[in-house]
């Protein structure tokens, strides 16, 4: 049975996740604080993986896992906050931390639950885990590099409001010509006037998936090119983020690197799975009817 360190100063919110990761099939132990946890992993370091909170008396979450990654390198690592992840994006590029959940109202048990088990399997990748058990997943090989806004038209019906299905268009058609010119083919984004277009994909290059289990609506872009890395991904949204003395985004002209903050602020749920040099995919998911109040997490694997 795999085990997880809990690390939280509010003891109601470790008890939530004790007694639901503990459903989910788990063994869990707690610690109020970095102090504790680094304590109880001197007596047993057999955890799996560590969930942690980031503000925390005593020693910060991003701190604490540092020391774990220094002194227990084969436990996955994972931060909890309330705050706005934006805040963090240079501690996760500094500290290497890039899956950080957040804590919504009502909280996404659900989604904790997914990200805590593909880490721990070390299977990050496939639509199907981030819908239910069996739903039906709908493969769309991509072939014509310029029929990007005809792949967009999918069925996606199923979202409540038409700004979301419109919102999810535009970020199929981002991510569909991020994995085409940039993933498989490595064209150069400075010479995007340039572009030859007239070729045609072999079939696997890139692949479009979709399904819908009826509480959210899921997509997925895939190259086999591999060329992502996290350090790349955080810089580009780093980019859009921090503010010149103008008060403008310091990536307000980038030629790229802006797609992934767009893509991010359009759906609920923005995830990147990378093996460098192999794969890239890329999830996007919107919640049909239910709302979790609170700050998008930051979803980022490489293997």
């Amino acid at each position: 049975m795999d085990r997880i360190l809990v690390v939280d100063d509010e003891s109601s919110l470790r008890e939530v996740l004790k007694d639901y990761l503990e459903t989910e099939g788990y063994q869990v132990v707690t610690a109020c604080d970095g102090v504790e946890a680094l304590e109880l992993l001197e007596i047993n370091s057999n955890f799996s993986l560590i969930l942690s909170d980031i503000n925390m008396p005593r020693m910060k979450g991003f701190e604490l896992l540092r020391k774990v990654e220094e002194l227990y390198p084969s436990i996955k690592r994972v931060l909890i906050t309330a705050y706005n992840v934006e805040e963090y994006l240079s501690y996760a590029l500094s500290y290497g931390i890039t899956n950080i959940i957040t804590k919504t109202a009502p909280f996404n048990l659900e989604e904790v639950s997914t990200i805590v088990g593909t880490l721990i399997s070390g299977n990050i990748f496939g639509l199907n885990q981030f819908l239910a058990e069996g739903c039906p997943i709908t493969a769309v090989p991509i072939l014509d590099p310029k029929k990007t806004n005809d792949y967009s038209l999918i069925p996606i019906q199923q979202l409540s409001v038409a700004k979301a299905q419109k919102n999810l268009q535009l970020v199929i058609i981002e991510l569909l010509n991020n994995a085409i010119f940039y993933g498989v083919k490595n064209f150069d984004p400075e010479d995007r006037a340039t572009w030859n277009t007239n070729f045609t994909l072999v079939s696997g290059e890139v692949d479009m998936f979709f399904g819908t289990d009826g509480q959210k609506y899921a997509i997925s872009i895939t190259d086999n090119g591999g060329k992502l890395s996290k350090e790349k991904v955080l810089y580009w949204l780093g980019r859009q983020i921090e503010k010149d003395a103008a008060g403008l985004p310091k990536g307000i002209f980038d030629h790229h690197g802006r797609g992934f903050f767009i893509c991010r602020e359009y759906v609920d749920r923005l995830v990147i799975n990378i093996e460098p040099g192999k794969k890239t995919e890329i999830i996007g998911i919107n919640y049909i009817n239910a709302t979790f109040k609170g700050h998008k997490p930051l979803l980022i694997n490489e293997l």
